[in-house]
């Protein structure tokens, strides 16, 4: 009952909650599911929520602790949208992340960080059908033709030892104009399948972003769009909000 209430006061927060502030996000700090090397200022926060498939749902917190430090908190249920009781995760998720370079006309913006959160059903190892990224690098690059238009790549390892191999991911990110942008991502190796951990697919995820009111997101997500029959959540839809704000 407490976690019940609990999410519910986060998704107000979330969706409500009035601001004056206007607090814009250049940049995305996560493309679908892996990290970009984009953060929040010094001061700036997040309010997250994302709904997956068999009813899920996946809250977070992300502050900007300086201009060069991010660190989140998130925490996730399956089955909390439809009927019968939500199966909680068995514990919090967290993510931090460290600025080392800065974009120049030369050099990408690069980061690295660690990220627990994996998607998909929860196993009884208490990892997840797709491995959370675990240990990563990141860089983006805004791209010469156009400073609306990014490209993005990662290699990441998670610490899941039945799993524990290096992926590569390559993504972009667009804004059409002041409110839609897009963002895609290409993970390879990232959805091996549970109990075949030497299985290498691919990953391909699409996102459409919608700034609807100045600091509240909505964003439709296309997971998995490529990948073999029965890989994590293939094919899948989901829904995400975020609230920016800050201190």
């Amino acid at each position: 009952m407490q976690r019940s209430r609990a999410l519910a006061a986060l998704f107000i927060l979330i969706v409500v909650l009035p601001s004056i502030a206007a607090a814009q996000v250049e940049h995305p700090i996560k493309l679908v599911d892996f990290q970009s090397a984009y953060g929040l200022p010094k001061g700036g926060y997040s309010l997250g929520m994302r709904i997956v498939p068999d009813g899920g749902v996946i809250t977070g917190l992300r502050v900007g602790i300086s201009d060069y430090v991010l660190a989140g908190v998130s925490y996730g249920a399956s089955n909390v949208v439809g009927s019968g009781s939500p199966e909680w995760e068995d514990r919090i998720e967290f993510d931090i992340k460290l600025r080392i370079a800065e974009e120049t006309d030369v050099i990408p913006e690069i980061a690295i960080g660690y990220d627990s959160r994996g998607y998909g059903r929860q196993l009884e190892s208490g990892e997840y059908e797709k491995a959370s990224p675990g240990i990563y690098v990141s860089a983006a690059k805004t791209l010469p033709f156009s400073e609306f238009w990014q490209a993005h790549a990662g290699l990441s390892r998670t610490l899941d030892e039945e799993r524990a191999k290096p992926d590569i991911v390559f993504g972009a990110s667009a804004r059409l104009s002041q409110e839609f942008s897009v963002v895609a991502e290409y993970q390879w190796e990232m959805d091996r399948l549970e109990g075949d951990p030497e299985g290498t697919t691919g990953c391909l995820n699409f996102g459409l972003r919608w700034i609807f009111m100045e600091q509240l997101e909505v964003d439709i997500y296309f997971r998995n769009i490529v990948g073999p029959s029965g890989s994590p959540e293939l094919n899948s839809r989901a829904l995400g909000f975020a609230f920016y704000d800050s201190f």
